[in-house]
């Protein structure tokens, strides 16, 4: 049985970890007030609820979702085409938590979605059982000092 599947994005990211996911789950904007500046505009919104792509029927318009789709695929790694443009273009476009998706999808074809899944809610999860989100620099709750 797989341990919350829908956290591993089609892309490769951990949605677990994502700041406006946890700043809604949570009720606690300080998950979006660390975001880099580029999501400046968020800031001062109302928390939205973001049930990520694989629970999403419609939502953003992502091309790397769209394709995954279209070709049936739980998540780029297992794609034929993988790595293709669409991938290593979202991993070099300058957004710090997109680079880490190739590291991730290649690890999932390695040791499995069920044990990545529960290494990546292992490593944001704060020692106190808070969640962490890709720009913490404190934990939320404890106030320790995270990566």
């Amino acid at each position: 049985m797989k341990k919350n599947p829908e956290l591993l994005a089609y892309c490769g990211l951990y949605c677990g970890a994502c700041s406006f996911k946890a700043a809604y789950d949570k009720n606690l904007r300080e998950h979006i007030m660390t975001l880099p500046s580029q999501y400046d505009e968020y800031k001062d919104k109302p928390l939205q609820f973001c049930p990520g792509c694989r629970m999403d029927p419609g939502g953003a318009d992502c091309e790397i979702r769209n394709c995954a789709r279209d070709k049936s695929v739980d998540h780029c790694g297992v794609c034929d085409d993988f790595v293709c443009d669409k991938i290593a273009d979202f991993c070099s476009d300058g957004v710090p938590h997109h680079s880490e998706i190739l590291s991730n999808l290649y690890t999932v074809r390695e040791i499995g979605e069920d044990a990545w899944l529960e290494r990546q809610r292992s490593k944001w999860t704060c020692e106190c059982g808070a969640t962490i989100s890709w720009y913490l620099r404190k934990c939320v709750q404890c106030d320790k000092s995270i990566h």
